[in-house]
């Protein structure tokens, strides 16, 4: 189970001011001219990415295990100064830090100073668990523990798990944070200097750093976020700047040039080899990606910060990640040797990562090596399937109206006069930009491909009126319903809404009450809970969405 609130924030859609942009350019170090060929349609596949998705810069690396290398630079690093995206610029790799901390704790094992069965509350001293006594190092690397995704380390009550730690699994950040404090203790040293000494240095990663200071802002392209984040925001939009945010988390704080990220890529290819390297003696290699768990998604694996899956019938090393100012992506093709990855500076709930920037890269690369004709590229938006499904005419109790028309492979919602872009945000919940439903978003229910009904926020419209309206949620359910913030530039808003006799964050997914007043997101294998307090009159001023505070604002 994969559910974090990241997906239920308020913002999900940016774009830049593309009109003033800097163009791609493309740099081949060996190869011939195929390989240059084929860097030139990546550069041009890049260039659709960034209009389509409104995305400022973004920088790609590609290589093969013949030694060919490839770079692509496209776009703004900073919209405001019109300085564009260059070889120097750092990027934040997100959770594909995850590889790096796996990578450190292997390199310990190496060494003898640590297990992969060490349990986490023997190693951290007064670390408590509830139901997560057997926690082990190997669980916090493989999403096996059961922890929440995005929970504090020390949350009000305490950490929890969902499931039997080794029975299930579960993304979670909070256990990559504690997976690195546990390799940290075993060293003897800071996070950041284990990382340092055990992989970057090792792989030859000399520009990149391994955590978030301040310090090194000026050596970042920078990041940007929607203009307006207490919504969903239709592809693209305006956007901001963001702020900066410092993190040394074991879970996502690496940033890396595009050419260190090069030697990265060939260290992976390396790896799927046996080899270890500068990092690890081969065996701790071929141990390292040796036992995957069921996880990332259906059919997918996982272990050691790797996810492997499977596109198009090739079989990836894969990871993403989103972070407040950058979302990345890296495949590995291993079969074929070759890889890439890319990052955009732009904010993780644009719900953008360059994963088709990554895989068309290594199909281009591995067309080349088989003499093949270059591929066409898949279209940058994964289009939405049957549109019109979901289009009619809605209408409210109160005989408010709207229409729900499409318009060759998209949407468009008229209301008042007014037309306005439909696009889907996640599953069956669409962002607008018409005025009065921005904010909630559009739900739009269909049964038998045949759309029956629209929510916008609590209030229902029907395509047949005639059917009758559904009766208000329970009075004890609307007490709870709202918006609550968090000023934390990783949370942002939260809505729930009361309706259909259930509660649902986001408009999109609905909570299961449990015993004790917790809530659960997600399936019965999710660890996300949610709680609410603080009760004035019988309405809660605080929200508790895994042990992270948010405050009821504007409701």
């Amino acid at each position: 189970m994969d559910v974090n609130r990241r997906i239920f924030i308020g913002g999900a859609a940016i774009a830049a001011g593309l009109d003033a942009s800097a163009g791609a350019t493309s740099e081949a170090r060996g190869g011939d001219k195929a390989q240059r060929k084929a860097l030139k349609a990546l550069e041009s596949y890049v260039e659709r990415h960034r209009a389509e998705w409104g995305v400022p810069g973004m920088t790609v690396a590609v290589v093969t295990r013949d030694g060919f290398e490839g770079f692509v630079r496209s776009g703004l690093a900073d919209v405001e100064r019109g300085i564009p995206v260059a070889p120097d610029h750092l990027f934040q790799i997100g959770s594909i830090s995850k590889m790096f901390t796996a990578l450190a704790t292997y390199a310990l094992m190496d060494e003898g100073k640590i297990a992969s069965d060490a349990r986490l509350e023997d190693v951290l001293k007064g670390m408590k668990v509830r139901g997560g006594e057997t926690i082990t190092l190997q669980h916090l690397l493989n999403h096996t523990s059961g922890l929440p995704s995005d929970s504090a380390i020390f949350p009000q009550g305490g950490l929890w798990v969902g499931f039997a730690p080794g029975t299930g699994w579960s993304y979670s950040n909070s256990g990559y944070q504690l997976a690195g404090d546990m390799a940290a203790a075993a060293a003897g040293e800071l996070y950041e200097d284990l990382v340092r000494k055990r992989v970057l240095e090792k792989i030859g990663m000399r520009n990149s750093v391994p955590t978030m200071r301040v310090a090194d802002r000026r050596r970042y392209a920078q990041g940007y976020e929607p203009a307006l984040t207490d919504r969903l925001n239709p592809r693209p939009g305006a956007m901001t700047p963001t702020p900066w945010v410092d993190s040394d988390s074991p879970a996502g704080s690496i940033a890396a040039t595009a050419g260190d990220m090069a030697a990265f890529l060939r260290f992976l290819l390396d790896l799927a080899d046996g080899r270890g390297g500068a990092v690890f003696s081969d065996e701790t290699a071929k141990r390292f990606l040796a036992d995957p768990v069921d996880g990332w998604g259906p059919g997918a694996k996982y272990g050691n910060g790797v996810a492997r899956i499977e596109i198009d019938g090739r079989n990836y090393l894969h990871h993403t990640g989103g972070m407040i100012s950058f979302c990345s992506a890296l495949h590995v093709d291993a079969e074929a040797g070759v890889a890439a990855f890319a990052s955009a500076n732009i904010h993780y709930s644009l719900n953008y990562r360059p994963v088709r920037v990554t895989t068309y890269a290594c199909e281009l690369l591995r067309a080349v090596k088989e003499n093949a004709a270059l591929p066409a590229p898949k279209p940058p938006m994964i289009a939405l399937e049957k549109p019109t499904q979901y289009a009619g005419a809605f209408t409210a109790a109160d005989g408010d109206k709207f229409e729900v028309a499409v318009d060759g492979e998209t949407l468009r919602l008229l209301r008042g006069g007014r037309s306005s872009r439909l696009q889907q945000a996640a599953g069956s919940l669409f962002a607008t930009t018409e005025p009065d439903f921005a904010v909630a978003g559009v739900v739009i229910e269909v049964e038998n491909e045949r759309a029956v009904r629209a929510w916008i926020g609590e209030t229902e419209y029907l395509a047949d009126p005639a059917g009758g309206y559904q009766q208000p949620a329970p009075e004890d359910l609307r007490a709870l319903s709202g918006r609550y913030d968090n000023d934390d530039r990783w949370a942002g808003p939260l809505y729930v809404y009361a309706r259909s006799g259930k509660l649902w964050i986001g408009n999109a997914e609905p909570l299961t009450p449990l015993k004790g007043g917790e809530w659960r997101l997600g399936d019965e294998t999710s660890p996300e809970r949610i709680r609410f307090d603080g009760f004035i009159n019988g309405r809660p001023h605080l929200l508790l969405f895994s042990g992270t505070p948010y405050a009821r604002r504007f409701s």
